[in-house]
């Protein structure tokens, strides 16, 4: 078997996908970034691999001075390489030569989706407020307008009786206002003071202004409001639990969860910003082994917003793809407030001659250039789109929880006209008398 002079390389490796995909244990097939690109390395510069797979699928950690997983692997010599992509770590150098990066990672965090309540008004939400603002305008518009065209055309004849009642311009306000509401609501509105049998210029100005308000507002607004006013109350958006690490802090119902292989203390504790360290205080005690995080039960208990998981972007992107291929269902969103960004790299024994780490570095840096890591990254990151953009479209019954908002108007409208109706009865006010005393055609 040829070699590179004479070197034959231990590849300590564990399952992580989309960096290692083991895809046959036992005849030790393996696919994904990192074996391709090995692979094409070993191929290049001739050279024999053997892998060894870490027992337990771990990276390692520090304790008492040694060393666990693949990092101890390497620490006490018995692998040549770590082909898992490791967090650069100033402590690794003293028995590791790092190459250069293989990708760029930063953490994030994933957590679940929930429902919007309607809110007691959510109903006016069906149009913009920029819609309601132009109909109230509109409204005020053409009322003025009407009732001052009214006021100026009985001023014009001679069987009008100025004190009568009824006669003022704020009356004549309310009682146009009035009418365009009415038309707006689809009621029946007063027509006597339409002038439908004038003949004036001015009758036909106010009934051009109720045909324009009937077919803009009453018509075509108030129609487009019917049609979505059901899908609006039965559709509900949703929001994250958490998408920033204030979220977090200000919540005690959502626990946030890391792996404890992940080191995420490294970028949260002593980190000398607030944020990060408030932050390390409420997740220090939820560090899981990594198959503890991504096991089905605990995904649940993010969709429900029991959990929030803290790790790589790009490894919750591929669990993603994985969970939405499996299901078809997601409730899940991924941040896009990224932080700790940081490179990762390959780590090769020190004790291997530099001429080759260094010829195994170019040759690896060679790859990345080939977009090697880009392969397998795009797809699992269009399927985690699909995931975290995936929302449930299907209308749920109407029930009065939808119409609180509609309800309580009703019950302060008739509450309003049971005072007025108990005002006037005292008072002994009435508007039996409150009509016009001569024949606008009305």
């Amino acid at each position: 078997m040829a070699t590179f002079n004479g070197l034959h390389l231990r590849i300590a490796y564990s399952d992580l996908e989309p960096f290692v995909i083991i895809l046959d244990n036992v005849t030790l097939v393996l696919s994904g970034i990192m074996p391709d690109i090995v692979y094409n390395v070993a191929r290049s510069m001739n050279i024999s691999l053997t892998y060894i797979r870490e027992p337990e699928d771990k990276y390692g950690t520090l304790e008492n001075g040694t060393y666990s997983g693949m990092l101890g692997m390497l620490h006490r010599n018995e692998v040549d390489i770590i082909m898992n992509p490791i967090l650069p770590d100033e402590t690794l150098l003293d028995f590791a030569y790092l190459t250069n990066p293989i990708t760029a990672e930063a953490y994030t965090m994933l957590s679940g989706k929930k429902s919007q309540d309607a809110g007691f008004f959510l109903y006016f939400s069906v149009l913009d407020a920029t819609v309601w603002y132009a109909i109230v305008i509109a409204a005020v518009a053409t009322t003025i307008a009407s009732a001052f065209m009214f006021n100026n055309l009985r001023m014009k004849e001679k069987k009008w009786r100025r004190n009568s009642p009824g006669s003022s311009c704020t009356e004549l306000c309310i009682e146009y206002f009035w009418v365009f509401l009415s038309y707006m609501l689809q009621q029946s509105p007063s027509e006597k003071y339409l002038l439908r049998n004038s003949k004036t210029k001015s009758s036909y100005l106010i009934q051009l202004m109720v045909v324009l308000w009937v077919i803009g507002v009453a018509f075509l607004v108030m129609n487009t409001f019917r049609s979505l006013l059901v899908s609006k109350l039965t559709l509900r958006k949703t929001a994250p639990y958490i998408d920033k690490l204030e979220d977090l802090l200000d919540t005690d119902e959502t626990k946030g969860i890391a792996p404890v292989e992940i080191y995420i203390e490294d970028a949260l504790e002593n980190s000398g910003i607030d944020l990060y360290d408030m932050v390390w205080l409420k997740i220090k005690h939820n560090l899981w082994p990594g198959e503890e995080v991504f096991k089905d039960e605990t995904i649940e208990d993010v969709q429900n917003g029991k959990f929030c998981i803290f790790h790589g972007h790009l490894i919750l992107e591929n669990r993603l793809s994985e969970f939405y291929s499996q299901n078809s269902y997601c409730n899940l969103h991924l941040s896009k407030n990224y932080f700790f960004p940081f490179p990762l790299v390959m780590a090769l024994q020190k004790k291997l001659p530099l001429s080759f780490r260094e010829d195994f570095n170019f040759r690896v840096t060679r790859s990345v250039d080939a977009d090697i890591p880009g392969k397998y990254l795009k797809s699992a990151l269009e399927i985690s789109k699909l995931c975290t953009s995936y929302a449930d479209n299907s209308l749920e019954p109407l029930g009065l929880k939808n119409i609180y908002g509609v309800l309580i108007l009703w019950f302060a409208g008739i509450i309003c006209a049971a005072l007025v109706l108990f005002c006037e009865r005292i008072y002994k006010h009435s508007c039996r008398d409150c009509c016009l005393p001569m024949d606008f055609g009305l």
